[in-house]
């Protein structure tokens, strides 16, 4: 016969393992509270540092189609941009949605010796601040050193175009001041920019008898389109939305590009028409070749210089005043993003005043020059025309 204490002892032999199980579990519980509790104190910690010392995270650089024109900066509006290593970028875009200081009155720009540069994100420089880029260095440096020129500038930059695309901004920006010199920045990647198909912004079509017709830009409409808008946007606050819009707009290689035929037959249109407007409009053109496109003897230089040349066209090759200089031209971009850090903007604006020291004549002629008096985009163009219209509503401040 069992005893009442054996029977006690048995039922604390079997309840032991039980206490056991639920000893560890309560250990266990604790430790994932201290672990979730450690990560929240350390994600909030790394929080804290990061916004005392980064001044932004993300980007942010809101845009909208302007008609005639294309995608652009929303004018009035804050820009941010960063790569979250080499720069923090914050700036502002002016009235007409350019990364710029408010453009000058049209009397101003037409009693100087005015300079319009037009380009894609090495123009736009969302990296640097407006006082760092290489036109605003540009009339620094020639004030001091070719004060009699008398130089104004203004930016029309624009990322991810090519000179197809960027016709507009000299049609219904640029062109009302009367630049006495229009300079077209040129990257390595305008080859297939020029040669791309997008919608929202001026292309060049080929038609059967080999004459190219100009297409005006729209809005996204079809099903791809649209998408490629959404992951334009998503790139904004997304890295790795950022890496595929990147990869997409890279499918093939600029070096590729240079052997592409009709890449450069596009690219030799849109030439013609940027020498078809600043001749009509009593100015002259030339091409600021940045440090990536090499010099004479490098192919990608060579290509570009083959088109220019045959239409007089001068190249500046910034690599070639960079060396001249001593400098290398890793020391021109940032160390983990190609575009110009200040160093590359500062020898960008040295190379077009050693080419205005040399050609001073494209600043001569009367100081005050009359305007065309046919209105924005309604010159006959042989190869075709962009209507401009209203440019979208745009209202022009100046500056003096």
């Amino acid at each position: 016969m069992q005893t009442t204490g054996s029977k006690t002892e048995k039922k604390k032999n079997d309840s032991y393992p039980i206490r056991k199980i639920r000893r560890l579990l309560r250990l266990a519980a604790y430790n994932v509270l201290l672990l979730a509790a450690g990560l929240a104190l350390s994600a909030l910690a790394g929080e804290v540092y990061l916004r005392l010392t980064r001044p932004l995270i993300r980007h942010s650089f809101p845009s909208h189609f302007v008609p005639g024109v294309g995608i652009l900066l929303k004018p009035n509006v804050e820009v941010r941009y960063t790569n979250n290593i080499d720069f923090f970028s914050i700036s502002h875009t002016n009235s007409l949605g350019f990364l710029d200081r408010e453009p000058i009155g049209p009397e101003r720009a037409a009693a100087s010796c005015h300079i319009a540069m037009i380009g894609d994100s090495f123009v736009e420089a969302r990296e640097v601040p407006i006082a760092d880029k290489f036109h605003v260095r540009l009339e620094e440096l020639a004030a001091r050193h070719l004060p009699h020129l008398d130089i104004t500038t203004s930016a029309y930059g624009q990322s991810g175009t090519g000179q197809i695309n960027q016709l507009p901004y000299y049609d219904a920006f640029a062109r009302h001041l009367s630049p006495k010199l229009v300079v077209l920045v040129f990257i390595q990647n305008d080859f297939t920019d020029n040669a791309s198909m997008r919608e929202a912004f001026v292309s060049a079509q080929k038609s059967d008898d080999g004459t190219f017709e100009l297409l005006p830009p729209v809005p996204y409409s079809t099903l791809s389109k649209k998408l490629e808008g959404l992951l334009a946007k998503l790139s904004e606050w997304s890295y790795v939305a950022s890496e595929i819009r990147w990869l997409l707009w890279k499918w093939k290689s600029p070096e590729m590009a240079t052997r592409d035929g009709y890449a450069l037959d596009v690219l030799s249109f849109a030439l013609d028409q940027f020498a078809e407007r600043t001749e009509r409009d009593g100015g002259s053109l030339v091409i600021l070749a940045i440090y990536a496109m090499g010099t004479r003897g490098h192919s990608r230089f060579d290509s570009l210089a083959a088109l220019a040349d045959a239409r007089g066209i001068p190249v500046i090759s910034q690599l070639d005043y960079i060396l001249r200089q001593g400098g290398e031209k890793r020391e021109a971009r940032w160390a983990h993003d190609y575009h110009w850090n200040a160093q590359g903007h500062q020898w960008a604006a040295e190379a077009l005043l050693e080419y205005l020291e040399k050609n001073p004549e494209v600043c001569a002629g009367p100081k005050i020059k009359k305007r065309p008096d046919f209105p924005q985009g309604d010159a006959p163009h042989p190869r075709g025309r962009i209507d401009t219209g209203e440019c979208g509503g745009v209202q022009n401040g100046w500056r003096d």
